[in-house]
């Protein structure tokens, strides 16, 4: 479609008028009210970047293993990115960052039924040729390699990775995916600031089953929830 409010609005609509079959796309040239994790936005300007939803019914994974996916989409897209230049990681949860600046954020919203998951709602914005942003925090592959790319060629790739990893996911191979996201995390093993009420010096270790982070700290390993600890650049 052209334009849209939010590509995961519109799976969300697809999936409760009608039965939707796994790997369904919503695409939109245009994008006007793209959301981002703890409620942010994510702004983009027309016909420049890729912004798209992929619908995926993982009732293989329990309500206990819902991070697994978001490592799995992560990881497919850290594939296309890196063979592209070097240097992408993913910040967790789900946004990935080249050096200090977002070029990409991914936000999954599960339906669950009983104990699995029903369906999931993937959304994906990746900034390509994008020149100039009102965020300061944001950059693009074209900034990033002085390239322009052709949308198409990038969207067809990049479904074709996360494709690997999700087939990954389902073969059950959970060791591998997560040790590879842990390879590829931005700030881990390092010593930064962080939030959380007040501000503290700590250094990731590492993520739970269940997809908490792992920090430690001058008063011992905490644990942290999506909305509960703020990155400090």
């Amino acid at each position: 479609m052209t334009t849209c409010h939010s590509t995961n609005d519109e799976a969300a609509l697809l999936i409760a008028k009608q039965k939707v079959i796994e790997g369904t796309i919503v695409i939109t040239d245009n994008q006007t009210a793209g959301k981002g994790q703890r409620g942010n936005s994510w702004n983009s300007t027309p016909g420049k970047n890729l912004t798209f939803s992929i619908i995926l019914k993982p009732n293989f994974l329990s309500i206990v293993q819902q991070f697994d996916l978001n490592i799995a989409v992560s990881l497919g897209i850290l594939d296309y990115l890196n063979r592209i230049r070097n240097g992408f990681e993913v910040k967790w949860p789900n946004d990935v960052y080249f050096g200090e600046k977002k070029v990409c954020g991914i936000l999954i919203q599960n339906n669950i039924k009983g104990q699995q998951l029903e369906h999931a709602i993937v959304g994906i914005g990746l900034n390509i040729n994008q020149l100039e942003f009102a965020h300061p925090n944001a950059i693009s592959l074209s900034t990033i390699t002085g390239n322009t790319f052709d949308l198409s060629d990038v969207f067809e790739a990049l479904l074709l990775n996360i494709e690997k990893r999700y087939i990954q996911l389902k073969r059950g191979e959970l060791v591998e995916l997560k040790q590879d996201y842990l390879d590829h995390m931005y700030r881990f093993g390092e010593d930064f600031l962080y939030r959380a009420g007040e501000v503290f010096n700590g250094r990731i270790t590492g993520i739970t089953d269940q997809g908490l982070l792992e920090i430690e700290t001058n008063q011992g390993l905490k644990q942290f929830g999506f909305k509960e600890v703020e990155f400090i650049p």
